[in-house]
Formats: C-alpha cells, sequence, structure tokens
C-alpha cells in the first residue's frame, strides 16, 4: 500500500510541479506580473510560486521515501556484473557527466543552456511589452496621492479624471492604485493611461521622472509602447540633441554609441 501511495504522489507531484515550472519560466518579472494583475488559469504569479513550493516539497519527501522503498534496487545499479559493489559504473559516470555539464554550461553560458535563458528573458522582456513597466516597484501599492506625487501630477485633478473615465466614486486620494484598478476591473497600466490621458497632452512630459527598473534594457520601440510615446517622434527628440538611434535599439547601446548611460538617454527622452 505504501509504495503504490508513494508511486502515485510522486507522479502526480511530480506533474504538476513540472507545470509549475514551466509558467514561472515564462511568469512576467515580478515588478510586471504586479503591475499588469498578470493571472493563469485564473491564478496570480504569488499562487503560481506557492503551489510550485508547496508541490514540489511533497514531491520531494515522497521521492525520498521512494528511495528509502527502493534503496536495494538503487544499489543494484552500482554493482558490476559480478554483484560487486562499483560506485562508479558507467551509467554513474554518465550521469555525473550530464549533471556537471549542465550546472558548468550554465555558468560559463554555453549552449544549449544559454539559449534556454535566453528564450525565458526574451519572453519576459515581450511581457514589459505586452504589459508595460510601473514607473517604480510595487507602485500599485502606493496611495494615489504618492503615485500622483511621484509622477508630478495634480492628484485632485487625477481623482476627478478618473471618475469623468468611469472609475467609483470612492476613489479618493488615499486609495491604492491596485485597489482602484480592482474597483474598475482593469490592470494598474490600465489606471495610469487614464491619468495620464486626461491630464497632460505631452506623453513624453508624463514619463516618470526616474526611469523603472530595467529599463536600460528596453528596446526604444518597446519602451514607447510602454509609455504611449510616439515612436517616431522619440527618435526625433534623440536626434535634435545629437543622439542617433533607432527604435530596435535599447538604451543602453544608445548611451554606449555617445558616451551616456541609459539614463541619461531617458532624461534626453524627457526633454530635461
Amino acid at each position: 500500500m505504501l509504495r503504490k501511495i508513494t508511486s502515485l504522489t510522486s507522479s502526480l507531484s511530480f506533474i504538476i510541479t513540472l507545470i509549475t515550472s514551466v509558467v514561472l519560466y515564462v511568469v512576467p518579472q515580478g515588478r510586471v506580473a504586479y503591475w499588469a494583475d498578470w493571472h493563469m488559469l485564473g491564478l496570480s504569479k504569488e499562487q503560481w510560486g506557492d503551489i510550485h513550493i508547496t508541490v514540489g516539497t511533497l514531491f520531494m519527501v515522497m521521492l525520498l521515501i521512494h528511495i528509502w522503498l527502493n534503496w536495494k534496487v538503487l544499489m543494484a545499479y552500482l554493482k558490476n556484473r559480478a554483484r560487486q559493489m562499483v560506485v562508479m559504473t558507467v551509467p554513474m559516470i554518465v550521469s555525473i557527466l550530464l549533471t556537471l555539464f549542465v550546472t558548468v554550461g550554465t555558468l560559463f553560458h554555453l549552449p544549449p543552456m544559454q539559449q534556454v535563458l535566453d528564450f525565458g528573458a526574451s519572453i519576459k522582456a515581450d511581457a514589459v511589452d505586452t504589459y508595460g513597466n510601473p514607473p517604480y516597484g510595487h507602485a500599485e501599492q502606493s496611495p494615489l496621492k504618492k503615485f500622483c506625487g511621484y509622477l508630478g501630477f495634480d492628484v485632485n485633478e487625477a481623482v476627478a479624471a478618473l471618475h469623468k473615465a468611469g472609475y467609483p466614486a470612492t476613489v479618493t486620494a488615499e486609495t491604492e492604485v491596485k485597489e482602484i484598478a480592482r474597483l474598475k476591473g482593469v490592470s494598474p497600466q490600465k489606471v495610469y493611461n487614464d491619468i495620464r490621458a486626461a491630464l497632460t497632452n505631452d506623453p513624453f512630459a508624463a514619463m516618470p521622472a526616474s526611469p523603472p527598473e530595467g529599463t536600460g534594457k528596453l528596446k526604444l520601440s518597446d519602451l514607447c509602447k510602454s509609455f504611449g510615446l510616439p515612436e517616431d517622434e522619440a527618435v526625433a527628440r534623440l536626434a535634435a540633441k545629437s543622439i542617433e538611434a533607432t527604435p530596435d535599439m535599447n538604451l543602453k547601446a544608445i548611451g554606449k554609441k555617445h558616451g551616456m548611460n541609459p539614463h541619461e538617454v531617458y532624461k534626453a527622452l524627457r526633454g530635461e
């Protein structure tokens, strides 16, 4: 009975752990997931992570029990044809080499490990393009007053703009951005977009005073999509300051080309 329970539980927990591993591989980075109120199959990033930890722990416990129940079989794998114990059998050597190859290859950025990492990074970068980038870490948890203060908006005008856009009358300067989003059934990014659209005609001026985390890695085209900036005008604004750039270049590359850092390129876009 114990063997059957162990085997079945191990199999089921392994399947769930495998699924959560794939989900966590493609999930947007934390700041983006929380900002976009990201969900998959009705579960948030935190919920998927919690399941991965708890069910993964269950799998490890079942694996230890499985090893205990099948210890004699495992030891048999370490014996030669003469039934003598030989730890470094051919299967063991192959297993060690394969594990070392993946481990060391990851540290030294060797293929195909690096390609696996790059693919995951590209998925997360695409998520920034799709869902937007928060103006600062955990911006969704800020009261509207703090949020507007960071962005340079008048909070009273922002509240009036949100009410006009159909947000509940209960929204005040003290309401958290994520709560405002929940009341309307939208993402914090949509709240930000509605405020910005109502309070400024210049999207460049509405960019956060400080660049959000990870901005240097963003392509200029992705940055424009995140903040609703006209791509051609962004290139022209940089050119006016003698900064040559193309939409497919990231801010770090643009800055390096002109002896600048990404923050300086970002400020140039804002008109500073």
